[in-house]
C-alpha cells in the first residue's frame, strides 16, 4: 500500500508540473519528475509513474488531448525513463548524461509521431527539422534541470538531510 501512495504521489506531481509548465515551450518538469520516481522507488515503479503520468497529461491536456500516435510515444517515452530511472547510478554526472540522453530519445519519439501522423517523402525531415529547435531548447533545459535541480533532490531524500 505503501508503494502505491508513493508512485500515486510522483504521477499528481508529474500532472501537476507539466499543468503549472505547460505556458513555457519545451521547459518541463514532468520527464524529471518521473526519472526522480524510478530512482528513488525502482524500475517498476517508475515505469508505471510515467505510464500514468502520460496518460493522464495526455488526456487532460490543457490544450487538448494528444492524437493517439503522440499520445502513445508520451506514455512510452514516459515508461522508458522511469524504468532508466531505476538503473542510473547516483551520481551528478550520471544525471546529467541521463538528462540529456533520456530526454534527446523522447524528442526522436514525439517528433517521430507527428510524421506517423502525416506520412509522406518530406514530411519526415519537415518534421525532424521543425522540432530541432524545441527539442534543443528541451535537451538543454532538462539536462540543466536532473543535474541542477534534481541530483540535489534525491540527495536529501535518499539520505533525509
Amino acid at each position: 500500500m505503501e508503494r502505491i501512495a508513493q508512485v500515486s504521489i510522483f504521477i499528481a506531481l508529474g500532472v501537476g508540473l507539466g499543468y503549472a509548465f505547460a505556458p513555457v515551450p519545451n521547459v518541463e518538469l514532468v520527464i524529471p519528475t518521473i526519472f526522480l520516481s524510478g530512482v528513488l522507488l525502482g524500475k517498476r515503479e517508475g515505469g508505471i509513474t510515467g505510464f500514468l503520468t502520460f496518460l493522464i497529461f495526455g488526456f487532460f491536456n490543457p490544450y487538448g488531448p494528444s492524437p493517439p500516435p503522440l499520445l502513445f510515444a508520451q506514455v512510452l517515452g514516459g515508461m522508458m525513463v522511469g524504468v532508466c530511472g531505476g538503473f542510473i547510478p547516483p551520481g551528478r554526472l550520471s544525471f546529467f548524461l541521463s538528462g540529456f540522453l533520456l530526454t534527446l530519445l523522447y524528442d526522436i519519439l514525439t517528433n517521430l509521431s507527428g510524421y506517423i501522423l502525416f506520412p509522406g517523402g518530406k514530411t519526415f525531415l519537415a518534421y525532424m527539422v521543425a522540432g530541432l529547435s524545441f527539442s534543443l531548447i528541451h535537451i538543454v533545459s532538462n539536462t540543466l534541470i536532473f543535474g541542477v535541480v534534481v541530483y540535489p533532490l534525491y540527495s536529501k531524500l535518499k539520505h533525509g538531510r
